[in-house]
């Protein structure tokens, strides 16, 4: 008898540590990931349009329409912002981490389709930077980013994670600072975020925050102004994206 139970218990110890593997993975799948603090429905992300203009010494042109959507999903995300007008078709997208600490951008692409069947495109694949190094390109389509840096696509839905947040820069009414990556280049900027106020946007009055550079010698290739609801669900009313003294500006689809 005793004999069979020497003999047996190698068996039924490898069993036990087969229930205790099986059990572990299944408690590893049911574990429960820390929740994105953000507005409401942030889970579900949106899905936007916009009107166009181009803006240029003062005067405004109506000239595209624009599609924006955030995808978030259990520990990622997706951006993306269409163009459509009939000078250019422009798209722009931004892949990468989400968690409690909010996005993550690893990959950014830009791609334009120009008049005359032209085409350009940018890509770039964003790396943690090493420890004592440099932020920056650290090889083709590659930049080394610190923590928290975000592209000009990410940084629209990061704004809008913070906007929801009970206590923030949007609450506080404190500047933001950060990293801002391009398909080139990485920058620090600081954000500004002016109180609430009454502006016409889509073709109706709206309480809205503004979030724009506030600091030094602002990157024309990087610079960036974005408004948001003060109210609801705190989305997106308009964006502009600024190159040298002129503006692409989107804002709520009217109606």
């Amino acid at each position: 008898m005793r004999r069979r139970l020497v003999t047996a218990l190698p068996v039924l110890l490898a069993g036990r540590g087969r229930a205790v593997t099986v059990l572990g993975a299944l408690a590893s799948t049911c574990a429960v990931r820390p929740a994105v603090a953000g507005p409401p429905g942030f889970e579900s992300g949106f899905d936007l349009e916009f009107d166009g203009y181009y803006e240029s010494n003062g005067s405004r042109t109506p000239l595209a329409s624009a599609r924006l959507r955030f995808e978030p999903a259990d520990d990622a995300y997706r951006m993306t912002l269409e163009v459509s007008s009939m000078l250019a078709d422009l798209f722009y997208e931004s892949t990468g981490r989400l968690d409690e600490r909010g996005l993550h951008p690893e990959r950014y692409v830009e791609r334009r389709h120009l008049p005359f069947g032209r085409k350009r495109a940018r890509e770039a694949r964003y790396v943690p930077v090493a420890p004592g190094a440099q932020a920056g390109p650290v090889g083709d389509g590659t930049i080394a980013v610190p923590p928290g840096t975000q592209d000009r696509i990410s940084l629209i839905g990061e704004l809008w994670r913070l906007a929801g947040l009970a206590r923030g820069p949007f609450r506080e009414g404190r500047p933001l600072e950060l990293a801002l990556a391009s398909a080139s280049k990485v920058r620090p900027v600081s954000l500004g975020i002016d109180p609430p106020a009454t502006m016409a946007i889509g073709g109706r009055d709206r309480e809205a925050w503004r979030v724009r550079r506030v600091d030094e010698g602002a990157d024309d290739e990087l610079d960036i102004e974005v408004w948001f609801d003060a109210a609801g669900r705190r989305l997106p009313l308009a964006i502009r994206f600024i190159e040298q003294r002129r503006a692409l500006h989107f804002e709520t689809a009217a109606g």
